[in-house]
């Protein structure tokens, strides 16, 4: 291949490779090959040497590796490779071309000081700006202060035989760190044009870093990171990097593996992620623009890898945006995932809590960027790995995204292996009996080895990943640490080089240019200021059509590594690009136009092409604003943690936490809509009433009988129970708290007497109900003139999965008695236990007047009711929906797709939790009195790989929740890898789960429900941002008033096992619809819809017929309160109490209907009104019956 270097313009040149397309080579049998170091000439093997002091047992650092770095250091336009070695010499390998490699460490004069120092990170940078790389390398590990000293060798040029010499100069630049550097960052933190250094300290010395304690937040932690300053010294007249991390605030204790610099907040200042391990906390320090920094990593992220390793950064799915990855242990075969996994600790949550840590998991975490926090202008993140299929990959290391396939979107590489591995259950059982009984050298004997393949992972679109590790040639074991990436040979695709432990570096070259020819690229190479000259933290992107890739320049990545210094985009079959956009350090911006691809495009700065200084974008036209205060609606919801766990060990979430509800309707006759908001147990209800000015005054009030509040409210409902004209209140109480049957879940209806004043009514008004109550909706099924209730009901208290009785109560009020019927079994035999039920809905799905029932529950499909005029007959197998068994949670009605007829949209558990279902691999529930105790034991499976690969059905839980849930377990296993390698079915081979309740999901998205009429419907899932966390509060609305109907959803669980923890990905999310059922996502900055807790009711507010409000409540937290910007040309439409459904007529031509029945999504209730737009053309409205009641031309 030979280089061909074009001038196109000022400021910039176009180094075309121009491939010899005459030869001819063998198809390869893989993405990657194994290059041999006899070919390759790459003779480096980090070995490890054990002894009495240097060993696992005594220093948990013995096996984090070393890193390797990629760069020109002979200037001959070919990357070098530089490897730190820790008991062995670092070497460095000059590019000869053609994937040869020469070992010129010797002649390069790169010995260490002394053979004793323990080489971990390196870097490879031009330090003192005179156009040759120098190299920068961190020390660690040993006792002694001189052997920590980091090491920088100042390239000296190249001698006579082109091979480049260096001189060793740290000490003279004042950056000879001994703190325990494990890694270093250059970046240019203060603006003042030259590189800064950050370095991660990773320090352990007398303390257990696996046990909660005060925070070190003070400065006087032994492991902090440290932050030194690029300074030219007057007096010395020299350049002298200077320790300024106290002046910064850089001061919070932390175990750093790795470290990402990125302008989190787009302010053009470049923030520091640091990954800490243990349960030190990451770290975000943002940039205050002043050169000092603050931690802000709650207000940004809900979680973090507990012991987080490697970190990257990229674009992911192609949107201008970067997202973050981490690293950390969590095997991906369950034999190792039961031999490494501790028992669920809900302690370790209170701790948490207790000594103010971050919320941390045992797996790999995603961050993907949701936005930016409108109440704080920091990005909000939400952590996706377990969607992104990409959450557990072992004992991790380095972390790589590159278009390693060079179709136009970032592919994943991740490094694993640890030769002795301490967190094995069963050695850790050994150890415990036998340390006293062996030497120190059999019990390293004694220790696991996990020597495993390291990763790849093909980016697949739409923020998932398909594991390519065996189809592109990587399926073999190593012990890998510090990996690079870079073209090495010139050929346009991206090789890679990893750094092993006992074993010899490997070389891996990649052949998509032969095997995906199709495919384009583009590889930048920026050439930056006289202080910066490889222009170390520029921002490229590329923008072809819709499609952006955005890419940053760093000095390092993934870990204690650094790539090369050329930004590689993939184009996939895109044969041109319209523009390149580059953000240089100093925040100015140049766009670059009229170039070709599969080239190498070199850029230099020329300030006189620059267009602007940075600056952060502000959006004044979002739809919504937040105006809880100014209607005087905010509101704390509180809830006291009640821990389910320790009545069923192996549940998969809680049930204690679901509130509040929020019921809105006229109470006192103003004609304007109140509003009630529930409370759990131990708390006051709230009362919030409309006030002529469209404030609201706030009413505390206790609708309870025990003297501490105990009650807990579920479900609530504002309807006119006795037809006298005003809303009276139905509470359904529940939260699985208190045992079966007991008073407090008794059911309360609240009389009013017209002027928002209620009174209970005696107890023969309802039925003696006692159930575990999760939702009451009411609608005139029997079409008598008066409301009846659907009360559903979830789980059988402490008694998982069994679900609690249900209700359908008739009224059968008179002008003397208020009364309601338990007629479930007349009406419909199914609904007295139909399941897990968490919402329900009455509806007319098939347009007869006749209100129909939908319900939603766990471990069940959708279930369909039809009235056949007064009865309830199940028509679920006939829908088209039976198999379709989820976690579904909510539900609301819309017209959809404008067609006259109502579609619906239903919340489901979405595909980010700790595993995943399908109809070929379903998640499962065993459940049954497996030790005759009286107590009902549920046992969760799922399909995961075993050892080689093949996918069985296996527990979820770890072997010691088992265990306290069924102590039988412990009789047929000795050993958790024995208890690992048992699959459910020979795990109870002796038939003892053949009688046992078996309840299975089979889906997981959050979907639209299209009515295709005849009781025939289909399912459609929604777009993949809502999928990322259990969706409860849905409420369509037209946002856009074109006659179309939008969405607002709400949701996340904070309740989920800990194994998982909280699923809170979802920050609310806002969808456009183009009328025809296809779904769009509206940025959080055009939205400004902002949910970001345990989101869980959501409602609709009139405001004095003028305008309206969406409240959203979060389960103990504050209620979120929006307006839309635009305000409305038209009075609502205010519904009579009769009136439960409106045809609109739209200006285009079509028909679209919208129901107004008492409830109307998840624990919610909305005002009952219609939004007039210039897209309606007319409103017919009708009652119960069928009949119309009114015409209103808009």
């Amino acid at each position: 291949m030979k280089p061909l270097t074009l001038k196109v313009g000022p400021g910039f040149y176009l180094i075309a490779c121009l491939a010899l397309t005459n030869c001819k080579k063998d198809t390869p049998p893989s993405r990657f090959s194994l290059v041999d170091s006899k070919d390759s000439g790459i003779i480096f093997n980090n070995q490890l040497t054990e002894n009495d002091s240097i060993n696992i047992i005594d220093n948990e650092f013995v096996y984090n590796g070393a890193g390797v770095a990629l760069g020109d250091l002979n200037g001959d336009g070919l990357d070098d490779i530089f490897f730190a070695g820790n008991q062995v010499s670092n070497k460095l390998f000059l590019n000869r071309g053609n994937l040869k490699f020469k070992d010129v460490s010797i002649q390069s004069k790169l010995k260490k000081r002394d053979t004793l120092e323990w080489s971990s990170g390196v870097s490879l940078i031009d330090i003192n700006t005179d156009g040759k790389l120098d190299i920068y390398v961190c020390n660690t590990f040993m006792k002694a202060d001189h052997l920590r000293k980091n090491l920088l060798y100042i390239n000296q040029g190249n001698d006579q035989e082109g091979i480049p010499f260096f001189k060793e100069e740290a000490e003279i630049y004042g950056i000879a760190d001994d703190t325990y550097s494990s890694h270093a960052q250059f970046f240019d933190f203060d603006q003042d044009g030259d590189l800064d250094l950050f370095i991660g300290v990773n320090r352990i010395e007398g303390i257990d870093p696996t046990e909660f304690r005060p925070l070190d937040d003070d400065g006087t932690s032994m492991s902090k990171d440290r932050l030194y300053e690029n300074t030219f010294n007057d007096s010395l007249q020299k350049q002298v990097f200077i320790d300024v991390s106290d002046k910064a605030g850089i001061k919070y204790h932390g175990y750093s593996h790795s470290t990402i610099i990125n302008d989190f907040n787009q302010d053009g200042w470049l923030d520091i992620y640091v990954a800490n391990d243990f349960l030190s906390n990451d770290l975000v320090y943002i940039n205050n623009q002043d050169g000092t920094f603050t931690n802000r990593a709650r207000e940004m992220f809900k979680h973090f890898s507990l012991s987080s390793m490697g970190s990257d950064i990229a674009d992911i799915d192609n949107n201008g945006t970067l997202e973050l990855y981490t690293t950390e242990m969590q095997p991906y075969y369950n034999k190792r995932k039961k031999l490494f996994q501790g028992p669920s600790s809900y302690q370790k949550e209170i701790f948490t809590k207790k000594y103010d840590y971050e919320k941390q998991y045992t797996r790999n975490t995603l961050q993907t960027s949701q936005g930016v926090n409108p109440d704080t202008g920091l990005p909000i993140y939400g952590e996706i790995a377990m969607h992104s299929n990409v959450k557990e990959t072992d004992w991790s290391w380095t972390p790589l995204f590159a278009d390693y396939d060079n179709d136009g979107f970032q592919d994943l590489f991740i490094t694993n292996g640890f030769p002795k591995d301490v967190t094995d259950r069963d050695f850790g059982d050994f150890r415990a009996t036998a340390s006293r009984l062996v030497s120190k050298q059999k019990l390293i004997e004694s220790i696991p080895e996990i020597k495993i393949p390291n990763f790849m992972f093909k980016n697949s679109s739409r923020l998932q990943f398909d594991d390519v590790t065996d189809s592109w040639g990587l399926n073999f074991p190593t012990y890998s640490s510090g990996a690079a990436y870079g073209d090495l040979d010139n050929d346009g695709d991206l090789d890679l080089v990893v750094n092993n432990i006992n074993d010899n570096a490997l070389l891996l070259e990649n052949h998509t240019q032969e095997l995906d020819g199709a495919n384009h690229f583009l590889r930048v190479q920026l050439k930056g200021t006289n202080k910066n000259p490889a222009a170390i933290g520029t921002f490229v992107e590329i923008c072809s059509d819709s499609i952006r890739q955005k890419k940053m320049l760093l000095s390092g990545r993934g870990y204690l590594s650094q790539p090369e210094n050329i930004l590689h985009f993939g184009l996939g079959t895109k044969d041109q690009i319209d523009s390149l956009h580059i953000t240089w350090p100093n925040g100015l911006k140049q766009i670059v136009t009229n170039f070709g691809i599969d080239t190498l495009l070199t850029i230099s700065y020329d300030e006189s092409k620059t267009i602007s200084k940075f600056s952060v974008a502000q959006n004044d036209q979002a739809i919504l604003s937040n105006v809880g205060k100014k209607y005087n609606l905010e509101h704390l919801s509180r809830d006291i943690d009640f821990i389910d766990f320790n009545f069923q060990r192996t549940i998969p979430h809680k049930f204690s936490q679901y509130g509040p509800s929020i019921s809105i309707g006229d109470i006192n006759g103003d004609l304007l809509d109140d509003m009630f908001v529930a409370a759990s147990r131990n708390f006051e209800q709230k009362w919030f009433i409309q006030q002529r000015d469209g404030t609201f005054k706030q009413e505390s009030v206790a609708y309870k009988k025990s003297e501490k509040l105990e009650e807990e409210d579920a479900g609530t409902l504002l309807f006119d129970a006795d037809n006298d004209g005003d809303l009276d209140l139905y509470i359904a109480r529940g939260c699985a708290q208190y045992p079966e049957g007991h008073d407090y879940y008794q059911d309360l209806l609240m009389i009013n007497d017209g002027k928002g004043n209620f009174e209970q009514v005696d107890n023969n008004a309802l039925p003696l109900m006692k159930a575990n109550a999760s939702a009451v909706k009411a609608a005139d099924f029997d079409r008598d003139g008066d409301l009846d209730l659907f009360v559903g009901s979830r789980v059988l208290p402490y008694t998982y999965p069994k679900a609690d009785r249900s209700y359908i109560l008739r009224n059968d009020s008179s002008s003397d008695e208020i009364k309601f019927t338990d007629v479930t079994q007349e009406i419909a035999t199914e609904l007295s236990y139909p399941g897990l039920i968490s919402d329900a809905l009455w509806t007319d799905f098939n347009g007869d007047s006749w209100p129909d029932l939908i319900l939603a529950g766990e471990w069940m499909p959708l279930r369909f009711f039809k009235n056949d005029k007064g009865k309830l007959r199940e028509i679920t197998e006939s829908t088209g929906l039976a198999n379709y068994l989820g976690w579904w949670n909510s539900l609301a009605s819309a017209d959809i797709d404008n067609d006259g007829d109502i579609d619906y949209f239903a919340g489901n558990v979405g595909e980010n939790i700790n595993f995943k279902a399908s109809k070929d691999e379903p998640v499962r529930v065993y459940a049954k009195d497996l030790d005759n105790n009286g107590t009902v034991d549920p046992l969760i499976s799922y399909f995961l790989r075993d050892s080689v690969g093949v996918k069985k059905e296996y527990l979820y839980h770890p072997w010691q929740d088992v265990t306290k849930q069924y102590v039988g377990i412990r009789k047929k296993f000795n050993s958790f890898g024995d208890f690992g390698e048992s699959t459910l079915p020979e795990m109870f081979s002796d038939g003892l789960l053949d009688d046992a309740t078996v309840l299975s999901m089979n889906y997981m998205k959050t979907s639209w429900i299209e009515n295709l009429g005849e009781g025939k419907f289909k399912m459609h899932a929604l777009p993949v941002e809502t999928q990322l966390a259990p969706v409860y509060g849905i409420l369509p609305y037209d946002f856009e008033s074109d006659g179309n109907i939008d969405l607002f959803l709400i949701g996340n669980d904070f309740g989920m096992e800990v194994q998982q923890g909280p699923a809170d990905a979802l920050v609310g999310v806002s969808l456009k619809n183009n009328g025809k059922g296809k779904f769009s996502t509206l940025p959080l900055e055009e939205s400004h819809f902002f949910v970001p807790r345990d989101g869980k009711s959501i409602a609709s507010l009139n405001i004095a017929n003028s305008s309206n409000l969406i409240i959203a409540s979060q389960n103990n937290d504050s209620l979120r309160t929006f307006e839309p910007n635009i305000k409305l040309q038209k009075q609502l439409i205010r519904l009579e109490n009769n009136e439960v459904k409106a045809i609109l007529h739209l200006s285009s031509g079509k028909t679209q209907i919208r129901e107004f029945y008492w409830g109307s999504t998840f624990q919610s209730q909305s005002s009952r009104y219609v939004e007039p737009s210039e897209a309606i053309r007319k409103v017919e409205l009708f009652n119960n019956n069928g009949e119309l009641t009114r015409t209103l031309e808009n």
